[in-house]
């Protein structure tokens, strides 16, 4: 095992949360008194980040400044406003790299408003990019990463810029497509590890009312992807390989733990970031040896089995020592 840690750089957004917790969304028209409203910071990649460093390493090891085997780098923007030096505290504090976080003078920070129903759980959002759309098409992938993360609230010509600088690096290059758009084919060659839900499988394989997730997966496979994960909520996460397809075997589903679900607010996340941080120590410890998916996807399971029964964002997201070994 390398004394050094293995990187992961998350490219991705940093967004303001203004959470407001209601019996349900109102009508057009109506005015609803809501139950709680809350500030809390977020965006796609700096939750997956702050998950990635929280599924990393304890709580203790964090606030001791203890390294841990995976450094975790966020790379993106944030405005120069009153927001911006306490989401940088607040990320620092989980352990994250911030020397990558650009402070851009005279934007905003982008900014995620989101309307979470009590009774269910269930959310919306919406979301103003602010200073996640000045981010600038350049190489922003370190040559020493072994993992990049990538999600679609940064412009996508910045995505794609740098999902293939990351794939002509070596570097284990993962995307979660959300907000789910049709992506070019170039996003798709080469790929290691595209993850969707059920809504994100359908618009990106043009596949509105699947027979089965084989045959949405084979599509993923023919355009060049190496795993697919496709999570289906209560019912588990299904996966395919382009392995698997190549031999024809059809793809495994990995149950779900029941539990009872609060508020799905950053549960994807959630499973994004515990799924890099096994990708990245499968890297770190045994690149040479088969990638046990099963393993992989059962742990991202139970960090996200933790989410769901707490509410917030960032908040929710567990400790490694807070996730069941089983």
């Amino acid at each position: 095992m390398s004394s050094k840690p293995t990187v992961i750089s998350v490219i991705g957004s940093l967004n303001v949360d203004l959470v407001t917790r209601t019996p349900r969304v109102p009508v057009a028209g109506e005015t609803l008194t809501s139950e709680s409203f809350d500030i809390g910071f977020g965006g796609k990649g700096a939750n997956q980040a702050v998950a990635c460093a929280r599924l990393s390493r304890t709580e203790k090891q964090a606030a001791s400044g203890e390294a841990s085997d995976v450094e975790v780098r966020m790379v993106g923007a944030v405005g120069e406003d009153q927001f911006a030096p306490d989401f940088l505290k607040s990320l620092q504090k989980d352990g994250l790299n911030t020397s990558k976080i650009q402070v851009l003078p005279g934007k905003k920070t982008g900014v995620a408003v989101i309307i979470v129903e009590s009774q269910t759980g269930e959310n919306r959002i919406m979301f103003c990019p602010g200073a996640n759309y000045d981010v600038p098409v350049a190489d922003l992938v370190d040559s020493d990463a072994s993992v990049a993360l990538f999600q679609l609230e940064l412009p996508m010509d910045v995505v794609l810029h740098n999902m293939k600088v990351a794939r002509d690096k070596g570097v284990e290059t993962i995307i979660n497509p959300a907000p789910a758009i049709p992506l070019p084919d170039e996003a798709y060659q080469g790929l290691g590890h595209l993850l969707v839900n059920e809504t994100e499988a359908a618009i990106l394989s043009g596949i509105s009312n699947p027979t089965s997730w084989d045959e949405v997966a084979a599509v993923f496979v023919s355009r060049g992807v190496k795993n697919i994960i496709i999570t289906l909520g209560g019912e588990g996460v299904y996966y395919q390989t382009d392995k698997l397809h190549s031999q024809s075997q059809a793809g495994k589903l990995v149950p779900a733990r029941k539990v009872k679900v609060v508020d799905t607010t950053a549960a994807g996340d959630t499973f994004v970031g515990a799924y890099s941080v096994a990708i990245a120590r499968w890297k770190l410890n045994a690149s040479d040896t088969e990638l046990d998916l099963d393993e992989v996807i059962a742990f991202a399971n139970r960090a996200a089995s933790m989410t769901v029964q707490k509410k917030g964002a960032q908040s929710s997201i567990p400790w490694v020592d807070e996730v069941p070994i089983a």
